[in-house]
């Protein structure tokens, strides 16, 4: 009788399946490599593709029921949102909700950290920032004193753009990018990552995001090391929460009139201070007086007081602080509850402001 040779029936299943695993792991990490890019200061970026999404949230708001008030009693048919589903729980300075175009560049993969930021004063050479105040005080570093993983915080618009500038001017020859501080619209849209989550990443937020209620109670209480939430769909960190992050937006109460093709909205509102933008930082913090700093316009800080003194010395004593042209903050951050981590939320403060829940993250203009 004619036998075939004895075979180990596993052998080769093992074999073609250990093949295929390490090509699929190989391809995968090319895949991932493909779409990053570190550069010479050892930020990382991530690819963030062309597209069309929905900026902002559906809601009528508050000046529209005041409108459909009167139009209910003249009888005339009342004012809807341009948009498919009102959401009440929204603010009304996340409207109109629309459509916007982003073209394709890249973020940051998570916010700048103190590590990297303290690359650069030291790079640099000095700690005095464009304006001429100290980039480096007492407060500076009792504020940032929890390691270089964590995000840099404590730094005002303007610092977060000498930080770029420095970046434009010391990059090597062989980088083509051009860095600089995204615009809101593509803040929303890399934060969405092709999806209408909550949250940037999901609609838990403990999953994607340090607030008020997640953090780690005593001496835990503090901005925490990126990367350790999860991340977006497409590969970004610490979108929600942990700190705020400059855009480089000038802040208007609504969308009305806002650009549709994802560049910054620059021009300065009439409006861009009403409603005490400023306020909201201190007021929606949990009571907490004794580490609250004050920011707003009327109760500066002492911090606030030497910065404004330090500009007056510079420029003379004329000078002003800007609080028409006040800028955009996204994300919420670690001391704030999760409702100020949602994907649409808004807060404006002063250029100068640089509370201790501020921070910033970078954008990468493609070659």
């Amino acid at each position: 009788m004619f036998e075939t040779p004895h075979r180990s029936p596993s052998r080769v299943p093992v074999l073609v399946s250990s093949f295929l695993t390490g090509l699929l792991l190989s391809l995968a990490t090319g895949l991932a490599q493909a779409g990053e890019f570190t550069n010479f200061a050892g930020l990382k970026f991530v690819d963030i593709p062309a597209g069309r999404f929905q900026m902002g949230s559906c809601k009528v708001t508050a000046e529209m029921q005041k409108e459909n008030k009167i139009r209910i009693f003249l009888g005339q048919p009342p004012l809807a949102a341009d948009c498919p589903e009102s959401n009440s729980n929204v603010n009304d300075n996340e409207t109109p909700q629309h459509t916007v175009s982003i073209s394709a560049f890249q973020m940051g993969k998570t916010p700048i950290t103190l590590g990297q930021f303290k690359h650069y004063v030291a790079a640099s050479g000095g700690t005095k920032g464009s304006s001429g105040w100290n980039l480096i005080n007492d407060d500076f570093m009792r504020y940032n004193a929890f390691g270089d993983d964590a995000p840099v915080v404590q730094v005002s618009w303007q610092e977060a753009r000498d930080f770029i500038e420095w970046l434009n001017k010391n990059k090597p020859a062989n980088d083509r990018g051009t860095y600089r501080l995204p615009s809101e619209a593509e803040w929303e849209y890399a934060c969405r990552a092709g999806s209408n989550h909550a949250y940037c990443g999901g609609n838990n937020v403990n999953e994607v995001a340090w607030h008020d209620g997640d953090v780690p109670k005593g001496d835990g209480r503090h901005q925490q090391n990126v990367g350790r939430k999860a991340p977006n769909a497409w590969g970004l960190y610490d979108m929600s929460g942990n700190v705020w992050q400059w855009v480089e937006d000038a802040y208007h109460d609504s969308y009305r009139g806002a650009p549709a093709d994802g560049r910054p909205w620059t021009e300065s509102s009439a409006h861009a201070s009403r409603g005490a933008p400023e306020l909201n930082q201190r007021k929606q913090e949990h009571n907490d007086p004794a580490n609250i700093l004050r920011v707003n316009s009327t109760d500066y800080s002492r911090e606030q007081q030497e910065y404004d003194a330090a500009m007056r010395a510079l420029h003379g004593s004329s000078w002003k602080r800007d609080t028409t042209t006040a800028r955009v903050l996204r994300g919420g951050s670690w001391k704030f509850t999760s409702d100020f981590a949602r994907a649409t939320y808004r807060l404006a403060a002063s250029p100068g402001n640089w509370y201790y829940g501020n921070g910033f993250r970078v954008v990468r203009d493609l070659p």
